[in-house]
């Protein structure tokens, strides 16, 4: 059983910072591939979902915080493919009630609430510890986070590389900005980068953890590679950590004040804690002159529109 991923749309800038300097503004719109299971959740579920189906009757065992984008997902897929769902939300006392968690329920997944030292040890590893608690259940790593996910991310690029011939964008240096939780989707991005002129930029939302060995660990257990293979999947991207803003899920205004004039401006919604932030560091980046003139800038909107609902609870804001 196979699940086809379909090729969502490029849409062109046409007014951004960088067009004096001749440089094309691009977004890769994933937030319009599936209604429920959004952008690179679906792109890193579909694999895992056929493999459920062919090999795990018991259903999917995953994880995530209490306004988790992939605890959303993964909930929908369950739905719409017939498949359980347990869910280990990170905090004993975490708010079931909330938007997320709520539609969760909805959509039929069963949550279990631990505190944060259960959850870290769960999430690192789940197969040892929960196993034997749900057999023949797939247990899914946070956010996604899979060799299967890795891999369908990649074709992300060759997406890119096919619609950039379209626009005639094909020998100017070029740059894809995506942002990262996991580092799942970047490791797939960069997996899937061939460019020799350019690099992936790489947008994390969080403010420790995260670094450039975080995508090359996923990269080298998706296949055993050598010491030269490492290090030229090195090369091809840089790690851009001047737009965290305090954190994962954290509010700071002048990024809310940008969704709304990006919005006014392009007709695009971009998430609150994901594409925000990398967006608002991408106009930044091209106020800046950070980007070679004539350059072609192409940022992945990687969907979460659900966590909009959390983030006006949590902060109050409409």
């Amino acid at each position: 059983m196979q699940f086809d991923v379909p090729i969502s749309p490029l849409e062109a800038i046409a007014e951004h910072p960088g067009k004096d300097a001749g440089i094309a503004l691009f977004v890769k719109r994933d937030d319009l591939l599936h209604p429920d299971i959004q952008g690179n959740k679906w792109r890193k579920l579909a694999p895992v979902i056929a493999e459920v189906k062919k090999s795990y009757p018991g259903g999917i065992v995953t994880f995530g915080g209490p306004f988790s984008n992939h605890l959303q997902a993964v909930a929908a897929a369950g739905r719409i493919f017939d498949i359980r769902t347990f869910g280990i939300v990170r905090g004993k006392h975490a708010d079931l009630s909330n938007p997320t968690l709520s539609e969760a329920r909805k959509n039929g997944m069963t949550l279990f609430p631990i505190a944060k030292s259960e959850y870290d040890a769960c999430k690192n590893r789940g197969e040892e510890l929960i196993g034997r608690d749900f057999p023949q259940h797939y247990v899914l790593s946070e956010g996604g986070a899979t060799q299967m996910g890795i891999e369908s991310c990649a074709a992300i690029v060759w997406e890119i590389d096919a619609q950039l011939h379209q626009h005639k964008r094909i020998h100017q240096p070029l740059y894809i900005c995506v942002p990262a939780g996991t580092g799942c989707t970047a490791a797939g991005v960069v997996d899937g980068f061939a460019g020799k002129f350019g690099q992936v930029l790489v947008f994390p939302v969080v403010n420790k953890g995260f670094e450039s060995h975080t995508i090359l660990r996923l990269l080298d257990e998706t296949r055993l590679r050598s010491l030269s293979e490492i290090a030229q999947l090195e090369r091809r991207f840089s790690i851009v950590r001047q737009y965290e803003f305090g954190g994962f899920a954290k509010l700071h205004q002048p990024v809310l004040d940008f969704v709304r004039f990006f919005r006014l401006e392009t007709g695009i919604l971009l998430d609150p804690i994901y594409t925000a932030k990398m967006m608002y560091g991408v106009y930044d980046m091209l106020i800046r002159g950070d980007f070679k003139p004539g350059s072609t800038v192409v940022a992945v909107h990687t969907g979460g529109l659900q966590g909009w609902k959390g983030f006006e609870q949590r902060y109050g804001i409409t």
